[in-house]
């Protein structure tokens, strides 16, 4: 597998941004200037030598590292808690593919990533599907400790999360992950990364 260095502070998130949260509410009136570009967003394509079905598992010393699905990494707590992926038959709504991924955290700061490149200076919607069986899930479109995050609020049923940006923050870098402490269970698909532009 290759080795992703990250920054410790890329899962650093301020407290406060709980507050504003849960799932679409943080997007105005948008139009799309683009499709969706989030590589492997349906989670259809697996890490090559990692076959549908197949656990990954990982516990780190440092940085990050590939997930079961091709374009998604892995990355955990700071303290080094077990992480492991999966790609699992799809049971999320709507139009989706045949696979989704289902993700193990030992700790909070568990989840996958996906790097995008050449955003600034314009506005996005990032949004995915997850289902959570434990813990709760904080989505963000910055590896850094600003900008919009969306929540997860129910456990056992999906839910979009959703969350939208302004030229003044950074978009550069698609973030799921499990935020308990106390370790995490939870799938996610259907992944969207769209420009925007404002709406009527």
């Amino acid at each position: 597998m290759k080795y992703h260095l990250v920054a410790a502070s890329l899962w650093v998130l301020a407290a406060s941004a709980q507050a504003g949260s849960p799932a679409s509410i943080y997007c105005p009136p948008i139009g799309f200037v683009t499709g969706n570009t989030a590589v492997n967003g349906s989670f259809e394509t697996a890490q090559p030598g990692v076959p549908a079905g197949t656990e990954t598992c990982w516990t780190p010393r440092t940085g990050s590292t590939d997930s079961a699905a091709a374009s998604w990494t892995m990355h955990s707590s700071n303290g080094g808690a077990k992480v492991c992926s999966t790609l699992v038959p799809s049971n999320a709504p709507g139009a989706n593919g045949n696979l989704m991924l289902k993700f193990r955290a030992g700790g909070n700061e568990g989840g996958v990533f996906q790097s995008i490149p050449g955003t600034a200076g314009k506005t996005y919607m990032f949004s995915a599907w997850v289902k959570v069986a434990k813990g709760q899930v904080a989505m963000q479109s910055s590896g850094g400790n600003t900008g919009p995050v969306s929540w997860s609020t129910k456990h056992g049923e999906w839910e979009q999360l959703r969350v939208c940006t302004d030229s003044t923050g950074a978009t550069d870098t698609m973030v799921i992950y499990n935020q308990d402490p106390n370790g995490g269970l939870f799938y996610v698909d259907r992944v969207e990364l769209r420009e925007t532009v404002p709406g009527p």
